[in-house]
């Protein structure tokens, strides 16, 4: 330890020629100041000011200026999933959709968001649950496509109308365009599963004539394709993916015979790891979505043709699954899924009858209600994807292969 030096006290150095004070009486001088010091900033820290000689008593953090702003810590949807056992009440920025969000134990709300309100009115302008027509696809309609979102923009590609595809493309909500973006690195196919993880997009599986497991990175930066490490299980379609973290989690579909098994894969490490298996029926052609730190999967159907309405949550902390309440519409398959904030919902699909109603399901509760419908017509097999406080449904099959665009607004 270095030797202490204080230009005014170095006769209470213990090694200072000018002993003029004992030692013991220099320690126990330096003690007392130590402990007024300590006390000064202890009664000091009860109220902290910059900027203010005066920080308000009710504020343990009072900032005043008149040319600058608070920045909270800024991040995207991914980094912000990535935050281990956020406290409830925890505030970020996220820069993927320039919104404030809070942690509310369950999930994160936008400011703005049903979940956050000022005496009973929600803080920011609200749509109350409404739907409106966008841009249509700029290509050919089609059904049982894939897509990501990756920051501010949905991507969507492959699907089926006749013809299996791979052509690719980017919308952007802010300017409601569609942009043509590199063919899909694969061959063309329908039933794939679509994700994303921190700032990456992958599409994986499907069906082309024959059950696909390969899987492929997209980079909107570059603009390319990549393939990655096969998955690891069988090949298959009709699988479910979401993503929770730095990971992704797929599971479920079809080969000939219904599927449960689930994997984690870890774009870092390029790999699959087997995790627990679903526990309820073995089934294709569900739904995937992620609260929070929560994997959700629900509906579908079994290869005897029996259409499932129950839903699922996967704790990735704990490896383990727990049964839901179940989805309050009828049982069907080919619907869409997709998560806002703290809440998911599922719409569209088949029971026989292709469906258009919207269901929300809040975690925090395990219950559903049901949302105003969209206002296109029925459709099986569209992509959907939420950004922000709004989601989007977009293509499947109605009267015809749809290229439709609709935006629901929390």
């Amino acid at each position: 330890m270095g030797q202490f030096v204080e230009k005014d006290d170095d006769y209470c150095m213990p090694h200072s020629k000018k002993l003029y004070l004992p030692y013991n009486h220099c320690y126990m001088k330096k003690s007392i100041l130590a402990v007024l010091f300590l006390i000064t900033v202890t009664a000091a820290a009860q109220n902290v000011g910059i900027g203010t000689a005066a920080p308000a008593p009710s504020a343990k953090l009072d900032i005043s200026s008149t040319n600058s702003g608070f920045l909270l810590p800024r991040m995207t949807t991914d980094q912000r999933n990535a935050i281990p056992s956020p406290a409830t009440g925890l505030l970020i920025f996220n820069t993927d959709n320039n919104s404030l969000e809070m942690w509310n134990a369950s999930g994160w709300l936008s400011f703005g968001s049903t979940g956050i309100l000022n005496n009973g009115v929600a803080v920011g302008p609200t749509c109350n649950g409404t739907w409106s027509q966008k841009a249509d696809l700029t290509a050919v309609g089609r059904q049982s496509a894939t897509g990501f979102v990756i920051g501010s923009k949905i991507y969507i590609g492959t699907g089926y109308d006749g013809l299996y595809r791979k052509d690719f493309w980017e919308y952007d909500p802010a300017t409601n365009t569609w942009t043509q973006k590199a063919d899909f690195g694969g061959t063309g196919r329908s039933g794939a599963s679509g994700f994303s993880i921190n700032g990456k997009g992958y599409i994986a599986l499907g069906y082309d004539g024959n059950y696909k497991k390969d899987v492929w990175e997209y980079n909107p930066v570059t603009n390319s394709w990549t393939q990655k490490t096969d998955f690891s299980g069988v090949a298959r379609s009709g699988a479910v993916a979401f993503s929770v973290g730095s990971k992704a989690y797929a599971g479920s579909g079809f080969n000939g015979a219904d599927q449960n098994d689930f994997w984690s894969f870890d774009p870092l490490a390029n790999n699959w790891i087997s995790v627990a298996p679903f526990p309820g029926v073995a089934r294709s052609g569900g739904v995937g979505f992620s609260i929070g730190n929560k994997g959700y999967f629900g509906t579908g159907q079994t290869s005897v043709g029996a259409y499932r309405k129950d839903l699922w949550e996967y704790d990735i902390a704990g490896n383990s699954w727990t049964q839901k309440t179940d989805l309050a519409g009828l049982a069907r398959v080919g619907a869409a899924g997709f998560s806002i904030g703290s809440k998911g919902y599922i719409t569209a699909g088949t029971n026989g009858t292709s469906r258009k109603d919207i269901w929300e399901f809040d975690p925090l509760l395990n219950s559903w209600i049901q949302k105003v419908d969209p206002l296109g017509p029925a459709r099986v097999g569209p992509v959907a994807a939420g950004i922000g406080n709004k989601g989007y449904l977009i293509t499947g099959l109605h009267t015809s292969y749809g290229k439709d665009v609709w935006e629901y607004c929390q």
